[in-house]
């Protein structure tokens, strides 16, 4: 087992920050700038491939410098040998005074930052440190870069798919009745856990009976019970993000709740279809909105259709009304997850995780949801965990 003292860049990795790197310049170069700030975790993360809090990438037209502290030096110095980056390790203070001199030697009058990763706060402590220089809001330039995924992240995208859908086969395997929904949420993240995932993508969503109508509810002491139960969950593997929603019903539901699960998952279905090369975001939110809306469902459709997915859960593109000025392209993965929701009664919501190719859309949980796919479970034997 090699520790992070033996770790290399492999020429791979060298190749795709090469070619992530002259993307992001030529991107400045439309926008008339000729250096960035790269402060978001996954923005750093999907440049160079590493990681750490506090740890940004200073671009400039002939140089790219990871800065971080020495807290991060031992794990950076692949980075410094593999000849993409120079790392610079310095304490706060004295990366102020090195931004400086970097920009000084590279005669940048003008410095981008990433606006949505900058607060007010940190924004005014850069102003005063790189006196002479006009920082530049830069929005969207890494998030456009990232729609389109590697045959890389693909795949990595579909093995945290394969874990979340084991572990969620495994969590169903422990419910009783009783148990809460915090007590589900954490076996599930356990679940993830031991097959590998980094972390969860985010926290769980559980939704027992009337929980189930409220779009992000965060789960609790409530007591599973017969009836809906709503999981929205996913896996974070070597940096890349899943994210799925099934719908169950513990018991035989009522009519009502039998015709809005059919109604979703023929919505579902509909949006499905339409993520085609070309179509536009809004277009196939439409798809799956007019389903729900002849079945007299519309106003209880409330979030859009999905979006983005990859290295952050909710990413570029956006699957909404409004999302109509983006089409979509092959490599992109997005989610589809209509979903009706009835105060006081519960909610069905199906979501799965799509990638666009030029030969149509492919659910990527397919082949590894057939465990999963039915929707109504026994009813559980009683006991808590």
């Amino acid at each position: 087992m090699s520790s992070v003292c033996d770790a290399k860049v492999s020429p791979e990795q060298i190749a795709t920050i090469e070619s992530r790197l002259a993307a992001l310049r030529a991107g400045l170069a439309d926008r008339g700038q000729s250096g960035i700030l790269i402060t978001g975790e996954q923005d750093v993360r999907f440049l160079a491939g590493c990681f750490g809090h506090d740890t940004r990438i200073l671009v400039l037209p002939t140089r790219a410098i990871l800065i971080s502290d020495r807290r991060y030096e031992e794990y950076l110095a692949p980075w410094q040998k593999c000849g993409c980056f120079d790392v610079a390790i310095h304490g706060r203070p004295e990366q102020s005074k090195f931004l400086c001199e970097a920009l000084a030697g590279a005669e940048l009058t003008q410095l981008g930052i990433q606006a949505s990763h900058v607060t007010l706060d940190a924004m005014d402590t850069l102003s005063k440190a790189l006196k002479g220089i006009e920082l530049v809001p830069v929005s969207g330039l890494l998030g456009e870069l990232r729609m389109c995924k590697s045959a890389a992240e693909v795949s990595t995208i579909e093995r945290a798919i394969g874990i979340q859908v084991h572990a969620l086969a495994a969590t169903l395997a422990t419910l009783r009745l009783g148990m809460t929904e915090g007590q589900l949420a954490a076996r599930l993240i356990y679940e993830m856990r031991i097959r590998g995932a980094e972390c969860e993508s985010f926290e769980p969503i559980v939704g027992s009976g009337p929980n189930a109508s409220v779009i992000h509810h965060t789960p609790g002491d409530y007591p599973i019970g017969p009836g809906v139960l709503l999981i929205d969950w996913g896996a974070r593997v070597d940096g890349l993000c899943s994210d799925l929603t099934r719908t169950f019903f513990l018991g035989e539901p009522d009519d009502e709740m039998k015709r809005v699960y059919t109604v979703v998952a023929e919505a579902h279905r509909a949006a499905i279809d339409a993520c085609q090369v070309g179509t536009s975001t809004a277009d196939v939110d439409a798809a799956a909105r007019e389903v729900i809306a002849a079945a007299g469902w519309g106003e209880q459709f409330a979030h859009s259709v999905g979006h983005g997915l990859g290295r952050d859960v909710h990413e570029q593109p956006f699957m909404g009304k409004t999302g109509g000025k983006v089409k979509l392209a092959a490599g992109m993965v997005v989610t589809i997850e209509p979903g009706i929701y009835l105060p006081g009664i519960g909610g069905v919501r199906i979501e799965d995780d799509i990638l666009v190719t030029v030969d149509g859309p492919r659910v990527l949980s397919e082949e590894l949801d057939s465990t999963l796919s039915a929707a109504i479970l026994p009813l559980p034997q009683e006991g808590a965990m």
